[in-house]
C-alpha cells in the first residue's frame, strides 16, 4: 500500500490528451493476471505466425539525425498540449528516440483516418520500421482487429517500440471485448519503466479513478508485462 502510494504521487502530473485516444473504442476494466499475460502472449505469437506479417528486411539500426527529423516532431499549430504528448519532441535528441522507439508523428496518426489497413500492413513489410509497426497495430484495432494488434504490438515492445505499451493500453482500455482497466493501466506503467517519462502525465490522468489496491495490481502486472515482453530493456528518453 505504502508503495503504491509512493509511485502514486510520482506519477502525479498535469492532463494529457493523448494523440491516439480517437483511435479506440471504449471498454470496461477486470483484472487478468499472469495467466492472463501468458494467454495473450500465446495467442498473440499465434497470430503473428498464421497471418505472415513480419517484415521482409527489417532495418535495428540507430537512423540516423537529421534536421528533418525535429521538424516532424515538433507540435503542429492547432494541437493543444504538446508538453505532455508523448508523440511531441522538443529537442532533436528526443525527435531521434522518438522515431526509434516506435512513435508516430501526430500527423502520421492524424493521416491514419484516411488510410486503409491493407496499406498500412504493406507499409510495414516494406520498411520493417518501428512506427509503421504501430501505425499497422493501430490500423488493426480501429478495424476490429484488437487481438492480431496485441500480437504485433507485444512483439514489437520486445523489439524496442516503447510507444507499442501505449498502444497496447489503449486496447485494453477502448475494446469492448478486451476492456480491463487495470491491465491497461499496467501497460502504460510499463511504457514507463521501459524509460518514456511521459506515460506519468497520462497515467496520473487517464487513471485517477483507480483504488490503492488497484493500484497496487497495476504495479506487480506492469513489472510482470515489462519483463515477459519488454525484456526489461530500459531506454530512457531524452
Amino acid at each position: 500500500m505504502a508503495v503504491s502510494k509512493k509511485i502514486v504521487i510520482v506519477l502525479v502530473a498535469a492532463l494529457l490528451i493523448g494523440a491516439s485516444y480517437w483511435l479506440f473504442l471504449r471498454g470496461d476494466g477486470s483484472q487478468i493476471g499472469e495467466a492472463g499475460i501468458a494467454k495473450e502472449k500465446e495467442l498473440g505469437q499465434g497470430a503473428i505466425a498464421s497471418s505472415g506479417d513480419g517484415p521482409r528486411t527489417a532495418t535495428h539500426s540507430m537512423p540516423k539525425l537529421s534536421s528533418s527529423v525535429l521538424l516532424r516532431y515538433q507540435c503542429p499549430p492547432e494541437v493543444k498540449d504538446c508538453e505532455r504528448n508523448p508523440n511531441v519532441a522538443s529537442t532533436p535528441e528526443e525527435a531521434q528516440w522518438l522515431l526509434t522507439h516506435g512513435y508516430p508523428t501526430v500527423n502520421q496518426i492524424q493521416d491514419l483516418r484516411t488510410r486503409s489497413m491493407a496499406d498500412c500492413r504493406e507499409q510495414y513489410l516494406k520498411t520493417g520500421s518501428k512506427v509503421d509497426q504501430s501505425l499497422y497495430g493501430m490500423s488493426m484495432a480501429m478495424n476490429g482487429e484488437a487481438r492480431n494488434a496485441i500480437g504485433l504490438l507485444s512483439e514489437g515492445a520486445g523489439q524496442g517500440n516503447v510507444y507499442a505499451f501505449h498502444l497496447l493500453s489503449d486496447i485494453y482500455r477502448r475494446t469492448e471485448e478486451l476492456g480491463n482497466l487495470t491491465t491497461s493501466a499496467a501497460y502504460l506503467r510499463a511504457a514507463y519503466l521501459a524509460g518514456d517519462s511521459r506515460a506519468a502525465d497520462r497515467y496520473a490522468y487517464q487513471f485517477e479513478i483507480l483504488t490503492p489496491p488497484e493500484n497496487l495490481v497495476a504495479d506487480k502486472e506492469a513489472f510482470q508485462l515489462f519483463k515477459v515482453f519488454g525484456h526489461g530493456r530500459n531506454y530512457p528518453r531524452p
